[in-house]
């Protein structure tokens, strides 16, 4: 599945989240920019490290339905050092729409892991 990652109605990049932690509600992914995402890289890759947010950054699935996360979403930018595969997208705590329904492949891979 591929999603969306906006700053306010700003398309900035897309991800497949295609890696998870069903148990923690956590999903992340190779981050693929737009030319938009170069307006925050600065702030991504200058706080990398840190918890810090930036604000009205979302993630939707294709189509409009937005995600959302108690934890927040959060850019984490290496790409000086990794080039662009060092760019990933977290979302962390994912309460709506439900974790199962988003990533089924996430939940069956932590059943085969954990038994």
């Amino acid at each position: 599945m591929r999603f969306e990652v906006k700053l306010g109605n700003e398309l900035i990049g897309f991800s497949e989240l295609e890696g998870g932690d069903a148990s923690m509600g956590v999903a992340f992914g190779r981050l693929l920019p737009t030319l938009a995402y170069t307006s925050i890289q600065p702030d991504c890759i200058k706080h990398r490290d840190s918890g810090y947010q930036i604000p009205s950054l979302t993630v939707e699935v294709v189509g409009g339905v937005p995600i959302e996360c108690s934890g927040g979403v959060k850019i984490i930018d290496f790409s000086p050092e990794l080039g662009e595969a060092g760019i990933q997208i977290h979302l962390l705590g994912v309460t709506n729409p439900p974790y199962d329904e988003l990533f089924p492949h996430h939940v069956e891979a932590d059943k085969k892991r954990f038994g």
